[in-house]
C-alpha cells in the first residue's frame, strides 16, 4: 500500500512541475503577452454602486528589460470613464502617483504602438498611458492611485 501511494506521489510530483502546466499553453501568446498578465492589476471607482472610473497598470519593469526603464518605475496605465465625453486623465481632472509622488513622466500610447500592442486590451474604448516615476529603492511595495480632487480614488498594490 505504501509503494503504491509513494509512487503516486512521485509521479505527481513530476508531471505538475513540468513546464507544460501553463494556463497559456492553450493559447498563442508570447512570454511578453504571459508575464504582462501576471504583472497587471485592475480596479473601478464606484459612483452611486456603478463604475464610473475603470483603472488597470501593468508593472513594466518586471515583464520586460527592453520595454522598461531601469532606473525609473515605469507603468502602462488603462483609464476608461464611462459616460463621459473625454477619456483623457486630465481633462476628468485625474491625477497619477505612486507612494504619493507625482510621475515624472505621462505619455499617452497609441493603440496601435508595437512596442506595448501585446499589452494593451483589444478594445478601443480608454486611453493608455505610459508613466515613469523616480526609482523607489528603500520600499518593496508600490502603491499606484489614480485620484481626483472630489476624494474619487483607485489603489493597486504591486511588489517591487
Amino acid at each position: 500500500m505504501y509503494k503504491i501511494i509513494f509512487l503516486l506521489f512521485i509521479s505527481l510530483f513530476f508531471v505538475s512541475c513540468g513546464p507544460k502546466n501553463s494556463a497559456f499553453r492553450y493559447f498563442e501568446k508570447n512570454d511578453v503577452e504571459t508575464r504582462g498578465v501576471q504583472f497587471t492589476k485592475k480596479t473601478d471607482i464606484l459612483k452611486d454602486k456603478e463604475v464610473d472610473v475603470i483603472f488597470m497598470a501593468t508593472y513594466l519593469n518586471k515583464i520586460d528589460k527592453k520595454i522598461s526603464d531601469t532606473k525609473n518605475e515605469v507603468f502602462l496605465i488603462f483609464t476608461y470613464f464611462s459616460n463621459k465625453e473625454s477619456q483623457n486623465i486630465e481633462d476628468n481632472a485625474y491625477k497619477i502617483f505612486l507612494n504619493e509622488k507625482e510621475p515624472i513622466l505621462v505619455e499617452k500610447v497609441e493603440k496601435d504602438d508595437e512596442n506595448f500592442k501585446d499589452l494593451m486590451l483589444k478594445n478601443h474604448w480608454g486611453n493608455y498611458y505610459l508613466v515613469k516615476f523616480d526609482s523607489i529603492d528603500d520600499i518593496n511595495s508600490l502603491k499606484l492611485e489614480l485620484k481626483n480632487s472630489e476624494s474619487s480614488r483607485a489603489i493597486l498594490d504591486f511588489e517591487k
